[in-house]
């Protein structure tokens, strides 16, 4: 790996130097924080054992979560890999970013990250696994991946295929060795776990019980489907194992407590119904932050947060500016405040969507626009083009290339997919929720239907609360300037339409 000191960094990403708030002269008058964020790739809220998961076991997770804030309410901007790590990075929604709305595009180069942004403040920046992605950054003239210099050298034998064999801890530390003697560090823990594809019976092999796999009612309760649920956890928990690791690391040289740590995923698990759709299983994500005594420990926060919130939140704690661009609002005050609960009255929604997911999985390249607001109580969604299949295409390509159901290629290929196509006569109810096409609005009770399987669109005891919520969802993505509440959608249309190639 080529190293590069901060002079040389700042002239390849063509970063400014950055505005200082008057907060940053105070902050500098003392050790600036580290910041360690970790994200894992396609991983459900519920699947931590912080939030009373039996299935998966994070003890790492639930420490920054005790020693920490754990979150009830956090929620991806899109549950799609590279748009919703590309908010995380801007600070703005998906729909404003160009390309980066979608997977499989080029980095729109008039992008700026938070990344860049503490470089130019002689922050040590660097990432390991996955950054941002599936998008090609070099075609914006970038030397770097948008999440910062790439620590991937190191690999071991995980002892499964199906789970990465990159060496996420030891890349952390190749990256502390070559930080500048002084220098505040920024690292990206990109897991490529629990991402698809899963080693069939891996967690049966790792001694977990069928018994054991927690199965949403959206499901059939099958062994093929438990035993996919065990799968993915194993996977989980190898991701929780490095962050485990990296803590140590950073209390051995003294600086866990200075170390802002977050652990969040990028949308939600690989299974019908959840990655790629906007329904809780979706676009709800674990969230627990940990800074040492800056932050009260053991405290448990309701407030509705967006991933657009993070970078404000790692400028402000590095003392620097929020670009006005930046629609997210930091954490800081939540996290520094000391209460639980409900902290910010103002905090009670989020607004999330989806442009296209898989590239080219529907006749002509279209994608399936989807914009939704979520309440504490409420999740309304409108489906902007019903007309076509939510998955894509029965019949259009998939991901893998040997997922034997063919089609639904929003739709990751899985055990569970097979199960549910293969049974799709005598299990109809089940396949419809996850393929079937969907009509222009959807309301859910979250409260009383945590599964969504109960549509109160069309129920007149529900017509002012569905009014209501559609109003409140136009007025901030006009506030917010999405680009078809503005009448401007076909800009997203042919950013899909170009950039069709399949896996």
């Amino acid at each position: 790996m080529n190293v590069l000191d901060r002079r040389q960094f700042l002239r390849l990403t063509g970063v400014a130097a950055l505005a200082v708030s008057p907060f940053a002269r105070a902050e500098r008058a003392t050790k600036r924080p580290n910041i360690l964020f970790c994200i894992s790739d396609d991983q459900t809220w519920l699947h931590c054992s912080a939030y009373g998961s039996k299935m998966v076991k994070t003890p790492h997770f639930d420490r920054v979560a005790r020693e920490g804030v754990l979150f009830k309410n956090a929620f991806v901007s899109v549950p799609s890999c590279n748009p919703s790590r590309s908010s995380v990075l801007t600070g703005m929604p998906f729909y404003r970013l160009k390309e980066a709305s979608m997977n499989h595009t080029p980095w729109p180069p008039e992008l700026n990250v938070y990344t860049d942004m503490l470089a130019s403040m002689g922050y040590h920046v660097g990432f390991t696994g996955k950054g941002c992605g599936p998008t090609d950054w070099k075609a914006a003239g970038r030397k770097t991946n948008p999440a910062g210099l790439e620590y991937n050298k190191r690999v071991h034998q995980s002892g499964s295929k199906g789970i990465s064999n990159t060496d996420y801890a030891g890349n952390f530390q190749d990256f502390l060795k070559e930080r500048p003697q002084g220098s505040p560090f920024c690292f990206w823990y990109g897991g490529r776990d629990p991402h698809r594809v899963f080693k069939e019976g891996i967690g049966l092999r790792e001694g977990k019980k069928l018994s054991d796999a927690e199965v949403p009612p959206f499901y059939p309760d099958s062994p093929e489907i438990r035993s996919d649920l065990l799968d993915y956890a194993v996977h989980i928990e190898w991701f929780d194992k490095h962050l485990g690791r990296m803590m140590d690391m950073l209390k051995e040289i003294g600086e866990l407590d200075n170390t802002l740590i977050v652990v969040t995923g990028d949308n939600g698990m690989a299974f019908p119904r959840c990655k790629a759709t906007c329904y809780e299983f979706g676009i709800h994500m674990p969230l627990a932050i940990r800074w040492g005594s800056r932050v009260k420990p053991g405290r448990v926060v309701n407030d509705l947060v967006s991933f657009t919130d993070f970078a404000p939140t790692f400028l402000e704690a590095a003392g620097a500016s929020v670009p006005k661009n930046m629609t997210g609002k930091s954490l800081l005050p939540i996290l520094q405040s000391n209460r639980a609960g409900q902290v910010d009255p103002h905090r009670d929604h989020v607004v999330v969507g989806v442009e296209r997911h898989f590239p080219g999985g529907r006749k002509g390249g279209w994608g399936y626009p989807i914009r939704a607001i979520r309440t504490e109580r409420f999740l309304y969604i409108r489906n902007l083009t019903p007309n076509r299949w939510p998955t894509a295409d029965p019949d259009g390509p998939v991901w893998p290339a040997d997922d034997p159901t063919g089609g639904f290629g929003d739709c990751d290929g899985s055990p569970t997919k097979t199960y549910l196509c293969t049974h799709r006569r005598d299990q109809s109810y089940f396949f419809n929720l996850a393929f079937g096409k969907r009509p222009a609005d959807e309301l859910y009770d979250i409260k009383n239907d945590p599964y969504q399987l109960r549509n109160l669109a069309d129920q007149n005891q529900y017509a002012e609360i569905k009014m209501e919520l559609a109003a409140r969802l136009k007025k901030e993505l006009i506030e917010t300037q999405d680009p078809r509440a503005l009448g401007k959608g076909q800009e997203l249309d042919d950013y899909a339409l170009k950039y069709q190639k399949s896996l």
